[in-house]
């Protein structure tokens, strides 16, 4: 039997586009940076939540807030399935944001252009689901 974990995503927005970090992947591929949203693993005995205030922390080197859920997902990879849990957030101060070694920038996007960076199908289709 594989093994569940739990991750949560942080969709942060302000003004109308929603913040993309740039995360190092593998360098065994040409382009080993991915845009992706603030996310993170639920820690043994940690809530959703306090992993999601906890990942925007460390990502990002600010805090943040929660505004609501608004989607979930479930998926397979390989032996293991992970169930996760994504949350419109807030952050204040954007101008003290400091990336840790594993990013390479970060970029306010407006939902439009979400295919234009975002390179995986199944997060395009949650969040078109989920009206953004």
């Amino acid at each position: 039997m594989g093994d569940v974990y739990l991750r949560v995503k942080g969709i942060i927005e302000k003004d109308g586009k929603y913040l993309l970090v740039k995360r190092w992947m593998d360098d065994r591929i040409p382009d080993p940076f991915v845009w992706e949203f603030v996310d993170a693993e639920v820690n043994f005995g940690e809530s959703p939540d306090e992993a999601m205030l906890r990942a925007m922390e460390e990502i990002l080197s600010v805090e943040g807030e929660i505004e609501r859920i608004v989607y979930t997902w479930s998926s397979l990879l390989g032996d293991s399935q992970c169930v996760g849990i994504a949350y419109i957030c807030s952050i204040e101060n954007e101008g003290n944001i400091v990336l840790g070694e594993e990013y390479d920038g970060w970029e306010w996007v407006e939902k439009e252009k979400f295919p234009d960076y975002i390179e995986n199908r199944y997060i395009l289709k949650d969040l078109e689901r989920a009206g953004l």
